[in-house]
């Protein structure tokens, strides 16, 4: 099941996408990105997938977009870019945002640029202690954050760390980007793997239709009003109250036992 950039593995209920290009620091090519895009596909296809890993191999989690890469193109750049955003990476980021499985991203090291936003994108986000998040696009380049970061950092961290992030460049390491709830949890590096294993199971023996009416709920709550959101939660709490997941867990309250979600 892996491809040139992306490394597939399952362990249960759980799918581990592993981004796989460490000669360029994991870096957003087109082909890495667009394999991501079909495994994810893939994963959110597969009913023995219940919970997916974003994760990258070697140092780093994942560089952003690689110049290299961007220059070597024969249309103008500006509009290269423009096109690229707008087909793949776009796409790629909403995608993770409306997974209907539970995604975490472990960050297993730096996350640059780009690579901020697709950790963000994120349902839980682990990162190593060792790790790291910065926004170099605006002080490096004279360019603008993307992939999602203009609207997911700032909501996270707020306006004005958001922004100040932004101009300077500054890193933001993964202990700060915990306390500041930019991320879920940092974890010490020798405890990460084990963390985001432990973390990635527990996903996994969700009821799965609670999830995704629990992702819709809080997604919704950034633009519904109080009375639309007070709705919206009635009408996902109706169709909770009527499923087979609710009756599986009353009646493991009722006989003392951990409830089974897995079998729906």
């Amino acid at each position: 099941m892996s491809t040139q950039y992306i490394t597939v593995s399952n362990d249960g209920g759980v799918r581990t996408l592993c981004l796989n290009d460490a000669p360029s620091m994991n870096s957003l090519s087109e082909a890495l990105a667009g394999e991501l895009s079909l495994q994810l596909t893939a994963a959110s296809e597969d009913t023995a997938v219940r919970a997916i890993v974003i994760t990258g191999n070697g140092k780093l989690f994942s560089a952003g977009g690689n110049l290299k890469d961007f220059m070597a193109v024969a249309e103008p750049l500006d509009q290269y870019i423009g096109r690229v955003i707008r087909d793949l990476y776009a796409p790629l980021a909403l995608q993770i945002r409306q997974m209907p499985k539970p995604v975490l991203t472990a960050v297993n090291g730096p996350a640059i640029g780009a690579g901020v936003g697709l950790a963000l994108c994120g349902d839980l986000v682990f990162a190593a202690q060792s790790a790291y998040f910065t926004l170099p696009f605006v002080p490096a380049l004279g360019v603008v954050p993307d992939m999602g970061s203009t609207w997911l950092v700032p909501r996270l961290l707020g306006y004005g760390r958001a922004l100040g992030y932004a101009l300077t460049g500054e890193k933001l390491t993964a202990e700060q980007a915990q306390a500041a709830g930019l991320i879920f949890k940092c974890v010490p590096d020798a405890e990460f793997a084990a963390a985001v294993q432990s973390a990635a199971a527990k996903l996994a023996a969700l009821p799965a239709a609670a999830v995704q009416r629990t992702k819709l709920a809080f997604q919704q709550a950034h633009t519904n009003s109080f009375e639309q959101q007070l709705a919206l939660e009635a009408e996902l709490q109706t169709a909770s109250f009527g499923s087979a997941e609710f009756q599986e867990g009353l009646a493991a309250f009722r006989e003392r036992r951990a409830p089974d979600f897995t079998k729906f």
